[in-house]
């Protein structure tokens, strides 16, 4: 999926925080190599076939920060403000969620054609069915800010899962700690997605903590209690409380874990009557070229030089992006509902979330 155009693909990113341009100090210590390069715009420096051409943040001084990092002289602290011929094939979307949707169809309508946005992807059920019809398009290429399912280690977990030497697999589980419901959760969803493999989302429960609340609105970001997505065809998903950033596999005859956001990959085979499973540490793939970001970066360059399982692989994930936040939506309509299951299509049409935590918003 590295095919690039045959001239480089100008690329801007717009929010030049901490996942724009700045990733923290704290993840650089404690995540696997595969995470790097994580901001959008050390991304997009490492990846060839693509230039950094502009920067935008409604913030003067982030702006320079960046500007001044990267080297760019095309700065704006409004995406509105690019001029006519200088909209870029290519936006990395690292603002806060409110105003996010409306961006990216803003500058769908002014040529932009690929997009690289961070989670969640809005605020609102009215939102999503704008975004949509975005993402049906053909011709827009997206990918999340949920990295996981692009990593070796997490594609090799799946492998090993659906391969079908531990037989069928059953439930897959998320373990993020304490996490919020936009904060932590798209990546949740994200990977029970990734491991369902299309199958259709037959219902969501969920029970959330401390929820703030005006009607259709709810104010605050939630800690999730725990939640449950049940596939068709039998597999389930669950989104527990437990520490640890792992990921669990469970098939008939094993079980396959990815452990400490990656940094090991162990797999567990049911020996004789199945009663007892043996262990084993896999070796962790190497990622070959830089990952964190780039994965997500990659795919669309290659997306736009017409690659077609790049291609494939992008509408794949578009289904999943939106899917993924209409089930973060369904999640807050179980709770409201006290905990019932609920299909994606009983979703209060006028549902928002303001994701906000004291003055900041996810």
């Amino acid at each position: 999926m590295s095919e690039a155009p045959s001239a480089p693909v100008p690329a801007a990113v717009i929010g030049c925080g901490r996942m724009g341009a700045f990733p923290s100090d704290r993840m650089r210590d404690h995540a696997p190599a595969a995470w790097f390069p994580l901001s959008h715009a050390e991304a997009i420096r490492a990846t060839p076939g693509v230039t950094l051409a502009a920067l935008c943040d409604r913030s003067p001084e982030a702006l320079r920060r960046a500007a001044d990092r990267y080297g760019v002289a095309d700065c704006f602290t409004d995406h509105r403000d690019l001029p006519e011929g200088r909209v870029p094939l290519l936006a990395a979307i690292a603002t806060r969620t409110p105003g996010r949707a409306g961006c990216m169809i803003d500058l769908a309508g002014r040529g932009t054609r690929a997009f690289h946005i961070e989670k969640p992807v809005c605020n609102s059920m009215a939102e999503l069915e704008r975004l949509q019809t975005l993402f049906d398009r053909g011709d827009v290429f997206v990918t999340l800010g949920a990295l996981r399912r692009h990593f070796p280690i997490y594609r090799a977990a799946r492998d090993h899962a659906a391969g079908g030497t531990l037989g069928t697999m059953l439930e897959t589980q998320v373990e993020l700690g304490r996490g919020q419901l936009f904060w932590a959760h798209p990546h949740s969803v994200d990977l029970l997605l990734f491991a369902a493999q299309g199958r259709a989302v037959r219902s969501v429960g969920a029970r959330f903590d401390g929820v703030e609340r005006k009607g259709a609105r709810i104010l605050n970001d939630p800690v999730v209690v725990d939640a449950v997505i049940e596939f068709e065809g039998g597999l389930v998903g669950r989104i527990g409380r437990m520490p640890g950033n792992d990921w669990r596999l469970g098939c008939e005859r094993g079980k396959v874990e990815v452990l400490g956001n990656g940094a090991a990959l162990r797999v567990a085979r049911a020996e004789g009557d199945g009663f007892r499973l043996r262990e084993s540490e896999e070796a962790i793939p190497p990622p070959g070229e830089a990952g964190g970001s780039a994965f997500a970066i990659r795919m669309l360059v290659a997306c736009l030089a017409g690659n077609e399982a790049a291609r494939a692989a992008n509408a794949e994930l578009k289904r999943d992006v939106a899917t993924g936040q209409r089930v973060l939506f369904a999640m807050a309509q179980s709770h409201l509902e006290g905990g019932r299951p609920v299909t994606l299509s009983e979703i209060d049409p006028d549902l928002v979330i303001e994701g906000r935590t004291g003055e900041l918003v996810a």
